[in-house]
């Protein structure tokens, strides 16, 4: 069903890192202490088993095979959950119904301790192309972890939906990236202004 942003999920235990007391503490988008309100993820129980047998790295066609090796067993048992199920019908429930040889990084796996790969506006789809690295979770990112992938402070509220939510994270500049360009831009500003105060010369030196 549609997931709503009215429960806050808390924080884990621990300190956290610089970064992510960063985002906790933005000023002017502080976060409650009671944690975030978005993070919620998809609910995808064709393919929680395919998550939790991928390694970090795997794209599509790596999941296809885990989905195929997951339907042979099935095919072995002749049922699913004890219950006899046609083979059709197995397939539909445990294989995507996706092409090979279409665009293998629409499924990804992060790894734990490696960047990212950019968050575009098709997570608004389905999230697919990011899937979180812990296998005893088996998922795809939330909304929080997409925003927090895109440096957005844990304060920042989304509009709408969670697919939008996640659109909107896929479409922006990262704000981190925005505010460190605005920082150069200040400055260079201010050497302008200072090499103008000076003369015109410099100025058009600068220039």
């Amino acid at each position: 069903g549609p997931r709503r942003f009215d429960v806050p999920s808390g924080y884990r235990r621990g300190r956290p890192s610089a970064y992510a007391r960063m985002l906790r503490l933005w000023p002017g988008f502080e976060s409650s202490v009671e944690g975030p309100l978005d993070h919620v993820i998809r609910n995808l129980p064709r393919d929680w088993r395919i998550f939790e047998r991928m390694r970090p790295g795997d794209e599509y066609p790596d999941a296809h095979r885990i989905a195929e090796a997951l339907l042979r067993d099935a095919l072995d048992a002749g049922c699913e959950g004890g219950e006899p199920v046609s083979p059709q019908e197995l397939r539909r429930r445990i294989v995507p119904p996706y092409r090979v040889d279409g665009f293998p990084n629409k499924w990804w796996k992060l790894h734990p301790d490696e960047p990212s790969r950019t968050l575009m506006a098709h997570l608004g789809k389905d999230s697919y192309s990011h899937i979180h690295f812990d296998n005893l979770q088996a998922r795809t990112i939330s909304v929080r972890e997409a925003a927090r992938l895109q440096s957005f402070p844990d304060g920042f509220a989304f509009a709408g939906s969670m697919n939008s939510a996640f659109r909107q994270i896929g479409n922006a500049v990262p704000p981190l990236l925005a505010y460190r360009l605005g920082q150069q831009l200040r400055n260079s500003m201010q050497i302008i202004r200072a090499l103008y105060a000076a003369g015109s010369d410099a100025t058009a030196v600068a220039v």
